[in-house]
């Protein structure tokens, strides 16, 4: 294990000042760069989550696990004042849609990454839940300095957006209702949600006036609306088949996201379907979606109220994986050299 060290900076991208933090071995080599894309919601710089209050801290304790096996992590904020964003060219952040941004805003990161630890020749991107679907199209940039040269899916869904929250209305439904914290609603009320977002239509006024929805998804405003059907339009396990490069798939069997534990057996099918040789999953049947155990008679709040470490076999699994990228292409290139097939 190596000791590491920190720099925090300040990512400027996308017309924000972006809370970052640089994790890297102590003696500032680094065997991989690894980006960190960050998913849905307002997370801080550690992986935080100040308006929802809840503290799972995944991002910051991957960086620093990955920086013991010898890797350079960059992990950053999502822009809002809770994360300690500050925004300083407003007409340019809101040149690109809310959920498009955040690719641009990844590229960034690695633009970033590869300036500062100049010496790393080789790029992975880990995108966790959303920032798996932003890594994947990212991926397939044609810009160098952001093309990874693998891809990690973090807890990725493998579904449309709202088909992630329709399936999770069937199998968590009790008696017609579906339970989000101590609110209950009705299944059809919920779906119907997702199916007017989707459509453009209004909700009827059933739904609007339907309190739980209103505690649930509030008031929500026209740019909210676009960024749940601009990742609507995306199809993960489309988007997974064009990857250029190897990819890891990690999942929770615990997870109570949307993103059912099932997604990484889909995701991994459509992905060996197209390159069997460099796709690769690991499962973790105790892990929550931020990697912590988890039991199965925790609620879906409770199991994302845990704080603990996150669980060190994943950065095991990936420091692991992202070593036989290097001896697999290191053996490839010496049987090229000598002519052999």
């Amino acid at each position: 294990m190596y000791s590491f060290k920190e720099e925090h900076l300040m990512l400027e991208a996308e017309g924000a000042r972006i809370p970052a933090v640089l994790t890297l071995p102590e003696d500032g080599s680094a065997r991989w760069l690894v980006v960190i894309i960050p998913g849905s919601m307002f997370s801080d710089v550690d992986g935080n989550y100040p308006d929802a209050h809840m503290k799972p801290h995944m991002y910051a304790d991957l960086a620093r696990q990955l920086a013991q096996r010898g890797h350079a992590v960059l992990r950053y904020a999502k822009v809002s004042e809770q994360t300690g964003a500050v925004i300083v060219d407003k007409e340019q952040a809101e040149a690109h849609p809310i959920f498009v941004r955040q690719r641009y805003i990844a590229a960034a990161a690695c633009r970033k990454l590869r300036e500062l630890v100049p010496e790393g020749s080789r790029l992975a991107i880990a995108g966790h839940s959303e920032g798996s679907v932003h890594g994947l199209v990212i991926s397939q940039w044609a810009e160098e300095e952001v093309r990874p040269d693998a891809v990690i899916s973090l807890s990725g869904p493998a579904e449309r957006y709202f088909n992630l929250f329709l399936q999770w209305a069937d199998a968590e439904q009790k008696d017609g209702y579906v339970s989000l914290g101590p609110v209950k609603i009705a299944v059809e009320r919920y779906k119907k949600v997702f199916e007017c977002i989707r459509n453009g239509e209004e909700w009827p006024e059933e739904v609007r006036n339907d309190p739980g929805i209103a505690g649930a998804f509030g008031q929500m405003d026209k740019a909210g609306r676009q960024y749940m059907r601009d990742y609507d339009a995306i199809d993960p396990c489309q988007e997974i088949r064009k990857v250029p490069c190897p990819v890891l798939i990690v999942q929770g069997g615990m997870d109570q996201s949307a993103v059912l534990s099932n997604n990484a057996e889909k995701l991994f099918a459509a992905r060996q379907e197209v390159d069997p040789e460099r796709s690769r999953l690991a499962f973790f049947p105790e892990l929550q979606h931020f990697y912590k155990r988890a039991t199965p008679e925790l609620s879906a709040t409770e199991s994302f109220a845990l704080d603990g470490e996150t669980d060190e076999r994943v950065a095991e699994v990936i420091s692991e994986w992202l070593e036989e990228i290097d001896s697999e292409d290191s053996t490839y290139q010496s049987q090229g050299a000598s002519g052999k097939a």
